[in-house]
């Protein structure tokens, strides 16, 4: 059993959506819960329906976009343009980070991914939500990688003159 794209996206969104929406107090909580949540997130679940042996995971999930999220916030910290290895690569995030945060699988991965959001938080960054999901999911692939590399290395390829 796993959660198709279109749920995965449709969850990130609402709860990002969410987060925005709910008040200081409501946010402080969530950036702090622990495995027992707090109510903003378990309203997510009831709305979203999401299942229990994915609770963990999106619980991870909800604590980073709290995390992200600024208390004064109204609107969400979703942008499609900005993937999450940019955005670590925009922060200084360095190599060797980042290849612990790829090798590592369940909570080593979690803890790993919650140091590296916590780093950048504090420069209030925009992100692509749906692309934090499938990190905290563990459903990322290389793609963490790529968009990291892929922004390192911004430098267009020189151009090859016909011979």
């Amino acid at each position: 059993m796993s959660d198709d794209t279109e749920e995965i996206a449709r969850r990130a969104l609402s709860i990002a959506a969410a987060i925005a929406a709910a008040d200081p107090g409501e946010k402080a909580e969530a950036r702090r819960m622990d495995e027992r949540g707090a109510p903003v997130f378990w309203r997510q679940v009831a709305r979203l329906d999401l299942p229990r042996w994915r609770e963990a995971d999106w619980l991870g999930f909800t604590r980073l976009v709290a995390l992200l999220t600024p208390a004064a916030a109204t609107q969400s910290i979703h942008d499609e343009t900005r993937p999450l290895g940019a955005v670590l690569a925009d922060a200084g995030f360095s190599e060797r980070r980042l290849a612990r945060l790829i090798a590592a699988r369940g909570p080593a991965r979690t803890e790993a991914l919650e140091r590296a959001i916590r780093m950048i938080a504090r420069d209030r960054p925009r992100l692509d939500v749906i692309d934090l999901a499938r990190a905290a999911l563990d459903r990322h692939g290389n793609r963490l990688a790529r968009d990291y590399y892929a922004r390192l290395d911004h430098t267009p390829a020189p151009e090859v003159e016909n011979a």
